[in-house]
């Protein structure tokens, strides 16, 4: 069962950070859950919205669910926040 989107980011977290070291190793707070992982991009949530995380040989080192905190390696190239998508009848009857 597909989740409502506005229902994703209502969590238990209520802040979120980022911080990034030399392009090589990151730690993340306020992490929902991870759509998706591959050496070169990984998909995650945030209480704040969706994320995307670019680059190559990316891992994800740690990941509590229950603390919202995840720490990754890799070569990072880019980090981009992205809105959820909305229905098509959203869309259609703005």
């Amino acid at each position: 069962m597909k989740e409502n989107n506005a229902e994703v980011f209502k969590t238990k977290f209520t802040s979120h950070s980022i911080a990034v070291t030399d392009r090589k190793k990151a730690t993340l707070t306020g992490v929902v859950r991870v759509e998706s992982s591959n050496a070169t991009e990984i998909i995650l949530v945030s209480c704040l919205g969706r994320l995307v995380i670019s680059g190559s040989e990316l891992k994800i080192e740690r990941f509590d669910e229950a603390s919202g905190d995840l720490a990754l390696s890799g070569n990072i190239d880019g980090i981009k926040y992205t809105a959820a998508k909305q229905s098509l009848l959203k869309r259609i009857f703005k």
